[in-house]
């Protein structure tokens, strides 16, 4: 049975490229009878045509109040931020120099979302195929370029994460097993806990703090988890869940994956944040939080997470 395409013709569209989003327009849509899967025709705004380009679902997301609020806050702030330092103003933070082995360990955490979109991205003659090398080549040195200027915020895991995230990814990719979606608990429900594990040792004011803070962890998290924190194994599962419940969409990840996606956020908050567009008294504020969000996962990691709780991966084998 064929499903039905999850974007409709002049659809707007937040779309993945490089590891940017920008807002695109729908065109076109067709199935590819090969994969039966569907593919978008998709004009980026404010882009000249020739960058029109057919993408797939995964690398798409529907622009809905929240998310355009998002971005255009996320703009404004960059902007901002561009302006300061064009003005020669020098920021005291926590921020260090990125070295080698930070550039390294970005690579690797961007490996397999560049796999991705080099697999799910195509185009439909040879010299579209062209166009797109050329602009990948050009999108690489600015984004190097960008980098090496760039800060990381060092952000240190308990060793109780570490060890958990090394047992999840020997599971997924050497064991071949995938999590059972949706969690228990799932990541709205952990910064529930959270919450409620202060509400009554804080002040009125700290418990706004708390609240404030939670809710940016949800927003980080539904907004990373289709481009940043699955592994490609389980993208299929992820398109799944996309066509099933339609998350990311009516449904948002963070009520039905739970804390091992968690940990995975935790363990590159500090290189989003860096890369974030923010203002520094608010990355300052989440800093101020996260030490004691991660040892509050740390106590409750192991009531949380079971390897029972993963299954067999059949989904990646049967696509």
């Amino acid at each position: 049975m064929t499903a039905k395409p999850l974007f409709t013709i002049n659809e707007p569209v937040f779309a993945l490229h490089q590891g940017k989003t920008y807002k695109a327009k729908i065109l076109e849509s067709k199935l590819d009878e090969e994969t039966n899967e569907w593919q978008y025709y998709i004009h980026y705004d404010g882009w000249n045509k020739k960058w029109d380009t057919w993408a797939q679902a995964d690398v798409l997301q529907k622009r809905t109040e929240k998310t355009e609020e998002l971005f255009n806050k996320m703009n404004v702030a960059m902007k901002k931020s561009d302006s300061r330092k064009s003005g020669g103003s020098k920021s005291n933070n926590k921020r260090s120099t990125i070295t080698q082995s930070d550039i390294a360990s970005q690579i690797q955490l961007s490996a397999a979302d560049d796999s991705h979109d080099s697999n799910s991205t195509s185009t439909t003659s040879k010299e579209n195929n062209k166009r797109a090398r050329k602009r990948q080549r050009t999108d690489s040195i600015e984004k190097l370029k960008t980098f090496e200027n760039k800060v990381v915020i060092e952000i240190k895991l308990p060793d109780e994460i570490k060890n958990c995230l090394s047992h999840d990814w020997n599971l997924i990719n050497n064991e071949h097993k995938l999590l059972t979606i949706p969690c228990q608990p799932s990541v709205e429900e952990i910064t529930n806990l959270y919450r409620q594990s202060k509400a009554n040792k804080q002040k009125a004011a700290e418990a706004e703090h708390t609240n404030h803070f939670s809710e940016s962890i949800i927003t980080y998290f539904d907004t990373a988890l289709s481009t940043m924190l699955l592994y490609a194994v389980e993208r299929p599962q992820y398109k799944q869940l996309q066509e099933s419940h339609g998350i990311g969409d009516k449904v948002q990840p963070s009520t039905m994956y739970g804390v091992i996606h968690l940990l995975r956020l935790m363990s590159q908050l500090g290189s989003i944040l860096a890369y974030s567009p923010l203002e520094q008294t608010e990355v300052d504020f989440l800093l101020g939080h996260i030490d004691d969000f991660n040892r509050f996962l740390e106590k409750n990691i192991k009531s949380w997470t079971n390897d029972d709780d993963y299954q067999s991966n059949s989904v990646s084998q049967t696509e």
